[in-house]
């Protein structure tokens, strides 16, 4: 297995233990876990890159069809307890409506991106649109300003994903099949080469990423220590 295929493999299994904490902590508390307009854009990646543009390596398919998977039922969660997010006069049909319409619209959106820029491999469609999640979650967390769905868990997992899609991209570049992981190649391949999958973009969509997981760690962190709850208690 070549270093890429093993920093994505690594990334894939923490996407799902990501899922897997989103999914246990919404049914717990009875809430979503998943900012709705980020689900939306999820979803939407997950079903293209899974059912209509089939990318190149079949472990991204296979990958992409489990996320697929463990989504419905955060999908599921949205349906059932989204509405709480937004006002009142907004009932639970009404949201139901509102979800559909999100999911109408970044659909065609992330499946255009996908095709214009030639994403064969999701790196601008699935950065851009984990970049909008991590803004998301920070405001999640601030608007609501409870920790209902939310665990450091579900943080931790996340940015640790994202990391690892991030050095893993960085490793499947042209010409980078054979190269070995150490300091050297990691510090060239992040700051030196700018070929697809880690065009300038992709590390400003990446680093800003990081900047807003970081930042929902030590918010939840300290919201949960506001309320005196441990957060490594809370699963």
């Amino acid at each position: 297995m070549t270093t890429g295929a093993t920093l994505n493999s690594i990334c894939d299994i923490a996407w799902v233990f990501t899922y897997v904490a989103i999914v246990w902590r919404g049914f717990k508390d009875r809430s979503l876990g998943m900012p709705m307009v980020a689900l939306s854009a999820n979803i939407s990646w997950e079903a293209i890159y899974s059912f209509i543009y089939i990318p190149p390596s079949n472990a991204l398919l296979y990958a992409s069809i489990a996320w697929f998977l463990f989504d419905i039922p955060i999908v599921w969660q949205c349906l059932l307890y989204g509405y709480k997010d937004f006002p009142p006069q907004i009932t639970k049909n009404n949201f139901r409506l509102i979800f559909l319409a999100a999911i109408a619209i970044a659909f065609p959106i992330v499946f255009g991106v996908a095709s214009e820029l030639n994403d064969t491999k999701g790196v601008y469609t699935g950065f851009g649109q984990n970049c909008m999640m991590s803004i998301l979650f920070v405001c999640m967390l601030l608007r609501r300003n409870d920790i209902s769905g939310q665990s450091i868990y579900i943080a931790i997992y996340k940015w640790f994903a994202t990391l690892f899609a991030f050095l893993g991209s960085s490793f499947d570049a042209p010409g980078d099949v054979n190269k070995i992981l150490n300091l050297q190649t990691l510090l060239t391949e992040i700051f030196v080469d700018n070929t697809y999958p880690t065009t300038p973009l992709i590390k400003i969509l990446y680093a800003t990423t990081f900047i807003f997981d970081v930042l929902y760690i030590i918010l939840l962190y300290r919201k949960c220590t506001e309320n005196k709850i441990n957060p490594w208690a809370r699963y």
